[in-house]
C-alpha cells in the first residue's frame, strides 16, 4: 500500500496534460516541475481458488505509441483518494481524482475494458487512510540490476564476444552506456529500471537457448521488459539481415523510449574497433546499419543519439 501512495502523492497538485488508454491500462500525463511525467495505472483483475482481486497497480512508464487519447479532460489534480475493501479473500479498489471543477472516479467496470473513469460518481467503498510516501530518489534499483545481471550471466554461460572476451563485457558495456545516458538526461525511476534490464538482457532471446517472457524470474516490470527484449531481438526466420534489422526497428518504434534507447547504446558499444576478420565490405555494411538505427530511433534519447552520431563519424578510422 505504501508503494501505491508514493505514486498517488506525486501527482497531487499537478496539471494533467492528457489521458491515454491501452487495453486495461490508463496513463495520466502530467507536469511536475516543468517536466512531463506519467502515472500509468493497470486495472488488475485476478480470481481463483484463493480469492478475487480488483486492484490498481501503478508505475511511471508511459504507454507505447499504440495508446489512444481518452475523451475525458482533467484539470489540475488537487487531491487523490483511494477507496476499497479487503477481507483477505476479496479485494476491491476505487480511485478518486479531486480536480478543480469536478471529481473523477476510476473503477472496475463489468465490460471487457477496465479503464473506466466517470465524472462525479460516488465511491462504493470506504476510504483508505492516506499514507505519507514518495517515489525513490535513486537513479535505478541496484537490487534489480543484480538480479537481472545474474539472469543474463546464467543465460549466456561461456559465450564470447567476437574479440574473444566473456560476453558479460558486451552486456555491461551496453548497460554502462545506458546508465551514463540516464545520468545525463534522466527518465523516471521505473523507466530507468526497464532500460537497464533490457540492456542486460537484450541478447538473451537472440543468442541463447533461454527465451524471456513475463513469467521469467526477472526484477522489475516483467511484462514491459519481456516485450522490450523481444523487440530488440531479430527475427531469424526473415530472409536477410537487412529485413531482420528493418523488422526489429519497426517493432522498437512501437515500444517505449526506455526500450528503444537500448538499441542506440548497443550500436555505440559495437562501433569500437571491429574484429580483425572483418573486411572492408563488412565494415561498410555495419556503418550503414548504424546510420539507419540513428535515423529511425534517434528520437528515443537525445544524449545517446548525439553520441552515436559521433561514433559513426569516428568509425571512418577503421575503414
Amino acid at each position: 500500500m505504501r508503494e501505491k501512495w508514493a505514486y498517488l502523492n506525486d501527482i497531487e497538485g499537478c496539471e494533467v496534460v492528457a489521458l491515454y488508454t491501452l487495453h486495461n491500462l490508463l496513463e495520466i500525463a502530467y507536469l511536475k516541475e516543468g517536466k512531463q511525467q506519467s502515472l500509468t495505472i493497470n486495472f488488475h483483475v485476478a480470481g481463483g481458488a484463493m480469492g478475487y482481486v480488483e486492484c490498481f497497480e501503478f508505475d511511471s512508464i508511459p504507454l507505447p505509441p499504440a495508446k489512444e487519447r481518452h475523451h475525458c479532460e482533467l484539470q489540475t489534480i488537487l487531491h487523490v483518494n483511494l477507496y476499497g475493501s479487503d477481507n483477505g479473500w476479496e479485494c476491491y479498489e476505487e480511485l478518486e481524482l479531486v480536480c478543480e471543477k469536478a471529481n473523477y472516479l476510476l473503477y472496475f467496470s463489468d465490460g471487457e475494458v477496465y479503464a473506466t473513469i466517470v465524472k462525479d460518481r460516488a465511491p462504493s467503498f470506504p476510504k483508505f487512510p492516506h499514507v505519507e510516501a514518495s517515489l525513490p530518489k535513486e537513479l535505478f534499483s541496484v537490487d534489480f540490476f543484480k538480479e537481472n545481471l545474474a539472469f543474463a550471466f546464467c543465460a549466456h554461460g561461456e559465450q564470447k564476444t567476437p574479440h574473444g572476451l566473456p560476453y558479460s563485457m558486451h552486456l555491461l558495456s551496453v548497460t554502462a552506456e545506458v546508465i551514463n545516458a540516464l545520468a545525463c538526461e534522466p527518465l523516471s525511476y521505473d523507466e530507468a529500471n526497464v532500460a537497464i534490464a533490457c540492456a542486460l538482457l537484450h541478447d538473451v532471446n537472440e543468442d541463447t537457448i533461454t527465451k524471456i517472457t513475463k513469467e521469467s524470474p526477472l526484477a522489475g516490470n516483467k511484462e514491459v521488459i519481456a516485450k522490450g527484449v523481444l523487440a530488440l531481438t531479430k527475427d531469424k526466420s526473415l530472409p536477410s539481415k537487412e529485413a531482420q534489422m528493418r523488422d526489429s526497428l519497426e517493432r522498437l518504434k512501437q515500444r517505449q523510449n526506455c526500450v528503444a534507447m537500448v538499441k542506440l547504446a548497443d550500436r555505440i558499444t559495437n562501433l569500437g574497433e571491429p574484429p580483425k576478420q572483418w573486411d572492408a565490405a563488412k565494415k561498410r555494411v555495419y556503418l550503414e546499419e548504424a546510420k539507419v538505427i540513428l535515423r529511425e530511433l534517434g528520437y528515443a534519447h537525445r544524449y545517446l543519439a548525439t553520441k552515436l552520431s559521433e561514433k559513426i563519424e569516428a568509425y571512418a578510422l577503421y575503414m
